[in-house]
């Protein structure tokens, strides 16, 4: 595909994505859009409007991710939740809503999952600070061992408390999107674009990492410190994200693959330029189909994601 024709699918991805997503679910009366006082009115602004934001700040943040995983783990297989912070989250929602009654997507239970990720963050962090010259292949390993681990603990919780399966605890493993406010979804939409930035601002030290330490070296940069920088950004990144939506598969693993393929960026830069869009263009479009395919009923975000993306993923192995 010629750069021009792949510019022109990513516009019209995130057109269809975009009209899907604010378009989708329970039908609008768009004539009464104009009109404050109408129940459309209320639903488009208040509710599809920051919906969108988030969605597209959470798909932009997870493509990042993975991509900048990809490159510092020197693994194409990297994904956002490779070091354990999305089932820390998880656990720790479950936990407050088996044992303390506090219901998912509340401020108390974000606020929960936060904190734990937070926790798994702080140890892997500190692990990459004790252990300067194991490189990533440590970090790695030691995020993989804590995923099983806290995973076997919530299937153990959820089986042992019988009344939180198929309630929100279970949705959490799959993805879901949560209903902000406005102003929620605004908080979000910043902290996210901070995280962003910060990762495009130092994307040279990423591309020298890419080439193992030794050239990061010779290159003037400290591998250790820049290591620890890019763990620390996307570390806080995801577990904001995940106190929120859970689980969301494939994003992170696809987006840059696709990215790769379609235009074939040559620095680390370009990679997160274009893979920020179409990571939120491919959320957007996965939560549109979500809430579309029987409103109001709406399938869990992650299960889509995976739908779509277990295909595109084996098309890319096979391109390969």
């Amino acid at each position: 595909m010629t750069h021009s024709k792949a510019v022109l699918a990513l516009v019209l991805l995130f057109i269809v994505a975009t009209a899907l997503a604010l378009g989708g679910g329970v039908p609008l009366e768009w004539a009464t859009l104009g009109d404050a006082q109408s129940a459309s009115h209320r639903i488009f602004y208040e509710l599809r409007l920051p919906r969108l934001a988030f969605v597209f700040f959470a798909g932009a943040a997870l493509a990042a991710v993975g991509a900048v995983y990809q490159i510092l783990f020197h693994n194409p297989l990297a994904e956002p939740y490779l070091l354990g912070i999305s089932s820390a989250a998880t656990l720790g929602i479950a936990v407050g809503e088996t044992f303390w009654g506090i219901a998912a997507q509340t401020l108390a239970s974000q606020g929960i999952g936060l904190v734990s990720a937070g926790v798994v963050t702080a140890a892997i962090l500190g692990l990459s600070l004790v252990r300067r010259g194991t490189g990533t292949e440590r970090v790695a390993l030691f995020g993989l061992g804590v995923n099983f681990v806290l995973s076997s603990v919530l299937f153990l919780l959820l089986s042992y408390q019988a009344q939180t399966v198929g309630g929100g605890s279970l949705r959490w493993l799959f993805g879901q999107v949560p209903w902000l406010s406005a102003a929620e979804a605004m908080r979000f939409a910043v902290f996210c674009l901070f995280g962003l930035a910060a990762l495009l601002v130092a994307s040279r030290s990423l591309d020298a990492l890419a080439f193992g330490d030794g050239v990061a070296r010779t290159l003037g940069f400290s591998a250790p410190r820049a290591r620890f920088y890019y763990l620390a950004i996307t570390s806080v990144l995801m577990a904001c994200l995940v106190s929120f939506t859970g689980s969301i598969g494939f994003v992170g693993l696809v987006v840059p693959h696709v990215a790769r393929l379609l235009f074939r960026p040559s620095t680390s830069r370009a990679l997160l330029g274009l893979a920020i869009p179409l990571g939120g263009a491919f959320l957007l479009l996965a939560d549109g189909i979500s809430r579309s395919l029987l409103p109001p009923m709406e399938f869990p975000v992650g299960v889509v994601t995976t739908v779509m993306g277990g295909p595109l993923f084996l098309f890319l192995l096979w391109k390969r």
